[in-house]
């Protein structure tokens, strides 16, 4: 997928920059035992900001707090779909993950509400189920080799995958929110 070549060359510029922001977001969701996963959307943010810039993401604003409630009631929505999945042997996660993958890109791009974040990745995900499926295995597969280096590779292939997502996330922008305009989701706007 050219989204992982992609996201290199938006990180190799400020692979320092890059690589640390990924810590700092990877020690925070482990120091509070996973509650930092709220702080997704403001990840997605930093990222979107950095692609946008040329620049590396700015680490202060994972601690941006300006959207909370919406970012708060997407990522519970996720986080519970995602819970209740796992509960069917763990096969549901990987469907549920699939499902409502776009929520974190669609908070931080601040289309949708928060409430609605989970009807708009509906609407393209049920529809591109496979292309999603296969994005996410392959930055599975990616990172699961970074890590096998001694974990020392994660520190490049985190980056790269969290920049593959953005870029996923805008090629197929137009589409979610025209699909999730079309199954009755009200875009802010934007």
């Amino acid at each position: 997928m050219e989204h992982f070549s992609s996201g290199w060359d938006a990180i190799r510029d400020q692979l320092l920059g890059w690589i640390l922001f990924s810590v700092v977001f990877t020690v925070v969701i482990s120091v509070t035992f996973g509650l930092g996963i709220f702080l997704v959307p403001n990840a997605m943010r930093c990222v979107r900001d950095a692609i946008d810039s040329g620049g590396a993401p700015d680490i202060g604003g994972l601690f941006s707090f300006d959207q909370i409630a919406e970012d708060l009631v997407g990522m519970l929505i996720s986080l519970g779909a995602n819970l209740l999945g796992s509960t069917l042997a763990g096969v549901g996660a990987i469907i549920t993950g699939v499902l409502f993958f776009w929520i974190p890109p669609l908070l931080a791009d601040g289309r949708v509400s928060g409430a609605e974040s989970w009807k708009a990745s509906l609407a393209h995900s049920k529809e591109h189920f496979v292309d999603i499926l296969v994005f996410t295995l392959v930055a599975s597969a990616i990172n699961f080799v970074g890590a096998m280096l001694c974990g020392l590779g994660l520190l490049i292939t985190v980056p790269v995958t969290l920049a593959a997502s953005w870029l996923f996330y805008a090629e197929q922008r137009d589409q979610i929110l025209e699909l999730a305009q079309r199954d009755g989701v009200g875009l802010l706007p934007g």
